[in-house]
């Protein structure tokens, strides 16, 4: 069975592949008959289905998390793209690759040497040390390389936390070079771990919240971690100490947005302002992406922005750059 990819489905197409289960619910419509909502991905995208027949005896064949083998027609419904499921089931593991099931972060490994980089261009002695307690632990700098930026808004994929990572630290770099009063060696090491918690509040797999995710969430768990590696650096200043937790903590940079304090030093305000604006930026990206089709202008709505958005490239309209392009090596645009 050749796979079909779910950015590439067509309107009243007809579907026999397989797909990562990703969510599942038992409702009853207004006339208490029982169906099955759910969500499936692969690597290019998700999409929404709904079973409507035998529903009670479909939902005991998988499980959430699973990779099912799904039949069904490509409706539309509210102007999305949506599965109409006649069949669904658990499938053998030898009849998929598992690598279509889960979208990939590209060049992890050179997005990983880049910030090692930029590490290494720390000199302020004792953030130095305490960065390389962090790269020499080998099961940490695993699950970082594998973690998901988040769970559905941005960079939520395998590679996606070290990708928005890189990111957040390209940008704040070039802030501290236009904003020399900062010190820059605080706001890079800041900028690298302000995310760190994700490497346990997140199942990179099952893109679900872990228990201690759930319990904790990421700005502990990272304070944590912080807090584990400084014990091992001896003798390590109290105040350059604070300094780098303050950024954890405030990285949300709004009390709504459940940041526990507001950012009350310049390298916490960039690096809380970068993240911000790299992980919206992202989030836009992908909608633009996953969305575009010829001649459509405006994406669907976006109801955690409140808004749609206008997705219409500057290609598309004939008057971008033409010498616009990505820089590989960096994985960021030149």
């Amino acid at each position: 069975m050749d796979k079909r990819f779910i950015s590439g489905f067509q309107v009243n197409e007809q579907v026999d592949s397989f797909f990562m289960l990703r969510k599942k619910n038992l409702r009853l419509t207004k006339y208490d008959k029982p169906y099955l909502e759910m969500t499936f991905a692969d690597k290019t995208g998700r999409i929404e289905g709904r079973l409507w027949d035998n529903a009670e005896k479909f939902n005991e064949s998988a499980s959430t998390g699973d990779v099912v083998r799904v039949r069904g027609t490509v409706d539309k419904y509210r102007n999305e793209k949506q599965l109409k499921v006649d069949f669904i089931a658990k499938a053998d593991e030898r009849a998929f690759q598992y690598e279509d099931m889960v979208r990939v972060a590209e060049n992890r490994g050179q997005i990983y040497e880049n910030i090692l980089s930029y590490l290494g261009s720390i000199k302020n002695p004792w953030i130095h040390s305490l960065a390389e307690r962090f790269t020499a632990d080998n099961k940490l700098m695993s699950m970082f390389k594998d973690g998901v930026g988040g769970k559905s808004w941005h960079n939520a994929y395998i590679g996606g936390l070290i990708e928005h990572t890189y990111e957040v630290m390209y940008i704040v770099d070039q802030m501290c070079r236009l904003y020399p009063e900062a010190d820059r060696d605080v706001a890079l090491f800041g900028s690298f771990i302000h995310d760190i918690g994700k490497v346990l509040e997140l199942d990179a797999k099952e893109l679900e919240y872990t228990t201690e995710g759930g319990l904790l969430g990421h700005i502990v768990i990272g304070y944590g971690i912080l807090s584990e590696k400084i014990r091992q650096v001896p003798d390590f200043p109290k105040e350059l100490r604070l300094r780098l937790e303050h950024i954890i903590v405030s990285h949300h940079g709004e009390y709504e947005q459940q940041s526990p304090v507001l950012p009350k030093t310049l390298e916490a305000t960039i690096v809380y302002q970068t993240d911000e604006l790299v992980s919206q930026a992202n989030a836009i990206k992908e909608i633009q992406l996953s969305q575009a089709e010829e001649g459509r202008l405006w994406s669907n709505y976006v109801s955690i922005k409140s808004r749609k958005y206008y997705i219409r490239s500057a290609r598309e309209e004939g008057w971008d750059h033409p010498g616009f392009e990505k820089d590989e090596k960096n994985g960021v645009n030149a």
